[in-house]
């Protein structure tokens, strides 16, 4: 796990490290702490690791990106990452939630560099993040089980870009994000392992790991896949996955 701490201004950042850094160790998290802080930077890091990460954002950073846009961005890349609000601006939490980075913690500066008032809260949002990180470490990764003919294949489920139906076979096709499997298994039979992540199987013929969604025009048919495909559907099939959105607005 690398810990990120992202502030713009220097006697914040330093004190934030030396502050967090105690409890960690404290703790006793297995971490690395990053050596950048700019956004550019941060995004270049988190694209090179592995995750889960924890990341402690300022949300009024002085740069071209705000600490609300870099963590949209952090979880494109690191969607089980832990971020943490560290701010004057507490007014802005509700902004944090509309743009869908509803953080793991959220810590006023308030009272920074009082360490009395101020360790326990930073203590107390990394005692829910060791809870978490030792949740997923016991829980088992999500995965799909197939096998065709000779073929035994185990796949982890957010590797799985789409699955698609070959039309006039009982045969389904199934693209992660490095390789493509042609299996003897209906798509319907498939789709009943796409529970455990964030898959759109409202289509007749396809299965969408929605997470791996990069755009969708919605008036010509087309989504756009993490993997470079481009998928086409009629308008009344694309519906659906309109409706699915509005759903969640």
């Amino acid at each position: 796990m690398k810990v990120f701490i992202s502030d713009d201004l220097e006697k914040h950042r330093l004190w934030l490290t030396e502050v967090i850094t105690a409890q960690l160790d404290d703790l006793q998290f297995d971490y690395q702490l990053a050596s950048v802080w700019q956004p550019d930077d941060v995004l270049q890091a988190v694209q090179a690791s592995s995750g889960p990460n924890l990341y402690f954002l300022d949300i009024v950073l002085k740069q071209t990106t705000n600490g609300i846009e870099l963590a949209s961005k952090i979880w494109d890349y690191d969607p089980d990452g832990f971020i943490v609000y560290v701010t004057v601006r507490d007014d802005m939490m509700p902004a944090t939630l509309s743009a869908m980075t509803t953080p793991t913690g959220f810590i006023s500066k308030v009272d920074m560099f009082d360490k009395a008032k101020f360790v326990p809260r930073v203590r107390k949002v990394l005692q829910v993040i060791k809870k978490r990180l030792l949740t997923l470490q016991q829980a088992p990764e999500p995965t799909l089980t197939l096998k065709s003919g000779a073929l035994l294949l185990k796949l982890r489920l957010r590797d799985i870009v789409y699955c698609e139906k070959v039309h006039g076979l009982r045969t389904s096709r199934i693209v992660t994000t490095n390789q493509a499997y042609l299996v003897h298994k209906n798509l319907s039979t498939i789709k009943t392992q796409l529970t455990g992540c964030h898959f759109f199987n409202d289509f007749q013929s396809y299965a969408l790991n929605l997470d791996c969604i990069v755009t969708v025009n919605f008036n010509k048919g087309v989504v756009t896949m993490t993997n470079g495909d481009r998928l086409t559907f009629s308008r009344g099939t694309i519906k659906k996955l309109r409706a699915y959105y509005q759903t969640q607005e």
